[in-house]
């Protein structure tokens, strides 16, 4: 997700140059808008990091005005590249041995239990298996703890010549948890938010979006940020139409996906904005101008390439046509067959459920769990799950990559899933967890678990890859996309 372009001008101004000088110490940073691919208004940009003529690292930026567009995309690279940075000097502290052999050297209170960390359900991992772990830190008290490499990565290329190369990845690395900013609290904030996001939404996303109520856009105030640029959207021919996930640990998880008879550029049909905030009206108005970078970005990354070329730095599509990137096999093969459903199809197939509305009323924050926006109230709403962080400062800026034990992430991509995900899914119809004293032919993976989990749960739990790949079907790509530029669609 995105850094949200929420500053002030004098802020962002000051963010920007910082952000910018950092990124040049490690190559040379092409940031250009990309809004124009777009009919919505809202400012959108691509922000690339390019060192000796390839392009190492991307991010987009969205908000309200350009310069927050601009701060919220060179946030996003920043996180990237310098979370990548600082993983590879941890690299050079870590130490490879077992669960339980790390608890024996540094106890049981400096080593993150990775049955606590939701791992993908069949995971070959057990207490004795060796694994590579680096040293982050315990984001209430400083402490140090050991985490798996693999949670700390953001991309499989993180794990380095440090991981032997017969070393069983642990878990799809992936960006979320991601946060940058130039004081102490904004990078840990923003990227628990992001896992929160995540957790909210990982079970009542786009291929179960009939788990999500739409919020009745009449019940949103007329004169409100996010009513007022709905109806711009409307004006241009785009309904959005607002979902709340759920609420929970102090924050509210919404998603904005969009009506849109355009058949112009079919991939903008597919866009889809997420936020989870301690502010319902703030959730709801990041949803919205994420929607719209979505539509943007999307156009960009997967649709018509002259266009895309047409308002790109002439040096980025140089490095675009060097090539390089390959992509996860399974996204690449899903996005390519959107390239031939056309405009109507993927219409129908990423078409929001509408069965159910609620009124923007009925949508808050219990008032025990409400929040001030800050990072002390967001944790006293996280007691019983440990908050770790890798963190580092370049310059004035900041970046930290958190992990938040027993919250899911990537359930539907890669299975991901622990105890509240399963509890969670024990008490729907969909099929994707059942309870019981052995794999079956159709749950053959179990969910890994601690002992007092299970016992908390009545048992092993088991996952079925099939069901999840039967509920998701043709909509991956709404889940994980492959490298930009790699489909057109």
């Amino acid at each position: 997700m995105p850094q949200q372009g929420g500053s002030t001008g004098a802020e962002a101004g000051d963010a920007v140059t910082a952000y910018a000088e950092v990124l040049g110490r490690s190559g040379r940073v092409l940031d250009f808008d990309i809004s124009s691919l777009d009919h919505l208004g809202v400012p959108v940009t691509s922000c690339s990091l390019l060192v000796d003529g390839r392009i190492t690292m991307n991010g987009n930026g969205y908000g309200l005005t350009t310069r927050a567009a601009r701060l919220s995309g060179l946030g996003e690279l920043a996180e990237g590249v310098l979370a990548g940075q600082h993983l590879a000097a941890l690299r050079t502290r870590a130490q490879r041995g077992s669960f339980r052999e790390l608890v024996g050297r540094e106890g049981a209170d400096h080593v993150a239990d990775p049955a606590t960390l939701c791992l993908p359900a069949g995971s070959p991992w057990r207490p004795d298996t060796v694994i590579t772990w680096v040293p982050v830190v315990r984001v209430r008290t400083g402490e140090p703890v050991w985490a798996p490499l693999d949670l700390v990565a953001s991309d499989a290329a993180d794990r380095g010549s440090a991981v032997p190369a017969d070393e069983p990845l642990l878990v799809t690395p992936v960006t979320n948890g991601l946060g940058a900013g130039l004081d102490d609290e904004r990078p840990v904030r923003h990227g628990i938010l992001e896992v929160l996001q995540r957790h909210t939404n990982g079970l009542r996303f786009r291929a179960l979006d009939a788990r999500s109520p739409e919020i009745d856009p009449t019940s949103l105030d007329p004169a409100g940020e996010t009513a007022m640029l709905a109806a711009r959207f409307a004006s241009e021919g785009v309904e959005a139409v607002f979902k709340h996930a759920a609420t929970a640990y102090g924050v509210c998880s919404t998603y904005v996906m969009g009506v849109d008879a355009d058949d112009s550029s079919p991939i903008r049909l597919t866009a889809c904005g997420e936020a989870a905030d301690q502010s319902v009206d703030r959730s709801l108005l990041k949803a919205l101008l994420e929607h719209a970078n979505s539509r943007a970005r999307k156009a960009f990354c997967f649709g018509d390439r002259a266009a895309a070329r047409a308002v790109a730095d002439p040096d980025y599509w140089a490095a675009v046509e060097r090539g390089g990137a390959t992509g996860e096999p399974r996204a690449v093969a899903a996005m390519r067959a959107w390239h031939d459903l056309g405009a109507d199809r993927l219409r129908a197939l990423t078409a929001p459920d509408r069965s159910r509305t609620v009124d923007r009323a009925a949508v808050k924050v219990p008032e025990a769990e409400r929040g001030d926006g800050s990072l002390a109230r967001l944790l006293a709403t996280l007691e019983g799950h440990d908050v770790l962080a890798a963190r580092t400062r370049t310059g004035e800026v900041q970046v930290a990559k958190v992990i938040v034990t027993g919250l899911e992430v990537e359930t539907l991509s890669y299975g991901r899933i622990g105890e509240l995900g399963a509890a969670d899914l024990l008490g729907t119809d969909l099929d994707l967890v059942r309870r019981g004293d052995g794999p079956t032919e159709s749950h053959p993976a179990r969910v890994v678990l601690t002992a007092e989990a299970e016992e908390r749960l009545g048992g092993p739990v088991w996952y079925s890859y099939a069901t999840a790949e039967r509920i998701v079907g043709a909509r991956y790509p709404l889940y994980r996309e492959p490298p930009r530029h790699l489909v057109e669609v």
